[in-house]
């Protein structure tokens, strides 16, 4: 625990240090976009604060150079140059623009750009010759000032112009810019993106018929290509928070999507898709992305989960590009597996490469205090400070956990932001709100099982909800005991057990209150009425019947008065009673078993005559001829004259060919009745196996 007393002290040394190094503590930017009009910088809540480059109206795109503070940018419609940087200044309206590379073939129509921090290098794509390039920053800056401040002529002409709004070097003598890789002639160079922790480069191509993602290594080796359900893709960008790719495609038609890859480029995923928006670029910050939108001129904001929805966060002037700010690398990677070794060397770099002004003041000022606290390391190019991954603020004076977490611990994730790790009774990002708190309904009791301190996902079961008392049950007293329809005539109520009962209303009964109270109550005919008091059924016997429900008949009253067992249900009614003989009445339409049974037996004999009747007939008539046909083979010699439509049965039966068929045509003709008749004569007149047919000839028939 520090002491008030040097803690006092610390801040006083903070306050000198500050005011001895001319540290300026203002509004920073989070956020800048590109657009017709120059560049505009927003805070965190998308406020616009300030705007810069305004003679720039055509941006295709920018980068981040988060060491020197600096914005890269390249402008299509300048007609001698083509990139340049621009250094922000919250104190000074008009920022310094500086030209870095003059129009040519490697720079005539840059489409997308990245920066690397760690070989301090600037990519860029080029549609023209279809290639990707890079630029070795801090050469291409101090070959500029060098430049700058020889044509001046003098040392103070240098300085006036580095303080000038703008200032121009001559072109150099030889190009500084390199080749990285050349795609295919079909191929379309757009947006481009660098995996610095990974070491890896990314650009897309959008070029309609080979749309595709590339990978490739930093020296320009292509890795892999990713090419299914590509389809135009423009502004691409690397998500070190989730290990993920994101990109913008403007599909065919009207559609559009917002789509997600890990960093070998599988894995796709559609987080967003629509109508009627033109995206152009993409960029990532903890849990959302922004995109920005050229059919509408608006930057929208979503989470990255898929299907989120959107929100429009800028509407104006022809949005292009987008850049967040807030050391996405330096600080808040810090504390990553993947990237703290780059981020180390970095550091490293950035520490051993401090401007001149620096180093002279260093020299002539020994005894100066570090002004960054909690071991922050100060970025001399921008005059802030980079803390570690447990402080933040302008001198890493914050501790970030410092009553971050109000029921837990808290710790730094890979993003370099406070966690909480909740107690077992509390949940929430900062362990905020108990967990019992609107978990048990209906006026339930909520209580913890009993279980150690710290809570994992597997035991987010461990609340119980006590219903006693409250008509209700389930996990968290969600459902009714006494539904509404439980009592069907009465009301419900819970008793002890937790088991529901019904006050049935008057005239019912049952445990539902289902039974009203006189149904079958009264026997023997008696009739039932409620009491208009007590609502107990009462019945009103008939002559022959007595008794609390009808149920005992007077005669047998008379009969066994004295027996001692007849006594106990004959109290109280009348001995005196004449013995009366029990009527019987009959039905007008009762069963009448003379009828069915002489009908009956009418209907049987009547079908027995007339089954005797028929077979005495059948019996009776003369047996009909039976005819049948036999076929006679004679010998060859009793072959008929030549001239006769007549053939032997063996030329049929051998199924040798014959001119003559072997039937009549006519016959065919002729009913059943006639063919037979024929047949007859046929036997009668013909003699041995041959039939004599109609004449061939004349078609007359003639007999033997």
């Amino acid at each position: 625990m520090k002491s008030p007393c040097r803690a006092a002290a610390g801040w006083l040394v903070l306050l000198l240090s500050s005011c001895c190094l001319g540290y300026v503590i203002a509004t920073e930017w989070a956020a800048a976009v590109t657009t017709d009009n120059g560049i505009l910088f927003f805070d965190s809540n998308w406020r616009k604060i300030s705007s810069a480059a305004h003679q720039y109206s055509r941006i295709s795109a920018f980068a981040y150079d988060e060491v020197l503070g600096k914005l890269y940018f390249a402008d299509l419609d300048h007609p001698e140059y083509r990139l340049f940087a621009l250094d922000y200044d919250d104190t000074d309206e008009l920022h310094k623009v500086t030209k870095l590379l003059p129009k040519s073939a490697q720079t005539a129509y840059i489409s997308g750009m990245a920066f690397d921090h760690l070989e301090r290098r600037l990519y860029w794509t080029e549609k023209g010759t279809r290639s990707v390039y890079y630029v070795a920053i801090d050469d291409l800056l101090s070959s500029t000032r060098s430049a700058a401040a020889a044509a001046n002529g003098t040392a103070a002409a240098a300085a006036t112009a580095v303080e000038a709004t703008t200032s121009a070097p001559p072109a150099p003598s030889s190009s500084p810019v390199q080749l990285v890789a050349t795609v295919q002639p079909d191929h379309e160079l757009a947006g481009l993106a660098i995996d610095e922790c990974r070491r890896h480069l990314y650009w897309t191509n959008c070029y309609p018929k080979t749309s595709n993602i590339v990978r490739a290594a930093m020296n320009g080796t292509v890795l892999n290509v990713h090419e299914e359900q590509v389809y135009l893709p423009k502004g691409i960008t690397v998500d070190h928070y989730r290990n993920r790719l994101y990109w913008v495609e403007k599909k065919y038609g009207r559609r559009y999507t917002i789509e997600s890859a890990d960093l070998e480029v599988n894995d796709q995923r559609t987080l967003q898709t629509g109508l009627d928006r033109l995206p152009a670029d993409i960029a990532v910050k903890n849990d959302y992305i922004y995109w920005t939108d050229q059919e509408n001129n608006e930057i929208y904001e979503m989470s990255k989960e898929p299907n989120a929805p959107s929100r429009t966060v800028y509407r104006g002037e022809h949005p292009s590009a987008v850049i967040l700010r807030a050391n996405l690398l330096l600080e808040h990677q810090r504390n990553n597996p993947d990237c703290r070794s780059v981020v180390d060397r970095i550091l490293e770099n950035m520490q051993n490469s401090k401007p001149a002004s620096v180093l002279q003041q260093e020299t002539q000022q020994q005894g100066q205090l570090t002004v960054c606290l909690n071991n922050g390391t100060v970025n001399h190019h921008t005059n802030t400070c980079l803390c570690q991954p447990a402080f933040g603020g302008k001198l890493c004076e914050i501790d970030l956990c410092n009553n971050y977490c109000a029921q837990g611990s808290c710790r730094i994730g890979r993003d370099n932001r406070p966690r909480c790790d909740c107690d077992r009774r509390y949940e929430g990002d900062r362990c905020d709100r108990n967990r019992c708190d609107g978990f048990c309904l209906n006026g339930g009791r909520c209580q913890f099982s009993n279980g150690t301190a710290g809570r994992t996902e597997e035991e987010m079961g461990d609340r119980t909800c006590l219903c006693e008392s409250t008509g209700y049950s389930g996990a968290r007293c969600e459902n009714p005991i006494c539904g509404t329809d439980y009592c069907y005539n009465g009301e419900c109520y819970v008793e002890e057990g937790k088991r529901p009962k019904c006050r049935c209303k008057a005239g019912y009964r049952g445990e539902r209150c289902e039974e009203y109270s006189c149904n079958n109550y009264c026997l023997n005919g008696g009739h039932c009425t409620l009491g208009n008091e007590t609502t107990v059924p009462e019945c009103e016997c008939g002559e022959e019947f007595a008794g609390q429900r009808c149920e005992i008949a007077v005669r047998l009253c008379s009969t066994y008065n004295e027996d001692p067992q007849w006594q106990q249900y004959c109290l109280g009614i009348s001995k005196t009673l004449p013995l009366m003989e029990p009527k019987v009445t009959y039905c007008k339409e009762s069963f009448n078993r003379t009828v069915v049974y002489t009908s009956l037996c009418f209907t049987v004999s009547f079908a027995l005559l007339l089954a005797v009747v028929l077979v005495v007939s059948r019996m009776m008539k003369p047996p009909r001829p039976r005819i049948t046909k036999k076929m006679v083979v004679t010998p060859m010699t009793s072959r008929p004259p030549t001239t006769q439509c007549e053939i032997t049965i063996e030329n049929c039966c051998n199924m040798n060919v014959c001119e003559t068929p072997c039937f009549d045509t006519k016959l065919l003709k002729k009913s059943k009745k006639e063919d037979k008749q024929f047949l007859l004569e046929d036997i009668e007149d013909v003699g041995g196996s041959y039939r004599k047919l109609p004449n061939c000839g004349d078609g007359t028939a003639e007999r033997k």
